[in-house]
């Protein structure tokens, strides 16, 4: 169990009180009455049980669910800074062919370009770099089939040349636009 429930009726809270004794004071006054209480409400969800071995249960499985998931992210990009970057470039034989992005490094690293879509625009950078920005360019090499804008994404991953950590993993997205070849464009 993940998380916690709502219990789900009808007459919810209502309650039915069985009187059990009585006791009087010496003026012949009621001084306490002794019920049993008993609920009077029909449940079609019954909800999570409010009891220290329940509310522990969800709690430590809650904990162990964000670990996991973020063991899982560990395990993909270690400690590295995630970002994210954009680009636009026109396959049109103009300067618009070409678009740069600037990604910040606080060490020495070591750069991994990571493109599916060599096909379509080339990635270039250095192999490796100081501290200080990085430029990668991205040029249009072909238009894909359709005539519309296309979205692609190529990873950049900045490896420290002093631990050999992944220290940054910068996703970028390629938005690649084909010029329209209808006249009334």
């Amino acid at each position: 169990m993940s998380e916690f429930k709502d219990r789900v009726g009808s007459g919810l809270n209502k309650r039915i009180l069985e009187v059990e004794s009585v006791e009087r004071n010496q003026a012949g006054e009621i001084s306490k009455i002794y019920a049993k209480v008993s609920r009077n409400d029909t449940a079609s969800i019954s909800g999570t049980a409010l009891n220290a071995t329940t509310l522990n249960a969800i709690i430590n499985d809650m904990i162990i669910t964000k670990i996991k998931e973020a063991l899982e992210n560990y395990h993909e990009n270690g400690l590295a800074v995630l970002e994210t970057a954009e680009a636009t470039i026109l396959f049109d034989g103009s300067s618009a062919m070409y678009d740069s992005i600037s990604i910040d490094v606080s060490e020495a690293v070591r750069i991994v370009v990571e493109n599916n879509y060599q096909e379509y625009f080339s990635v270039s950078a250095p192999n490796t770099s100081l501290a200080g920005k990085i430029t990668i360019d991205i040029t249009a090499i072909d238009s894909p089939e359709t005539s519309d804008t296309t979205e692609f994404d190529f990873i950049v991953k900045l490896i420290s040349q002093a631990t050999n950590e992944m220290i940054k993993k910068v996703t970028c997205t390629v938005t690649l636009q084909v010029p329209s070849t209808t006249p009334d464009d």
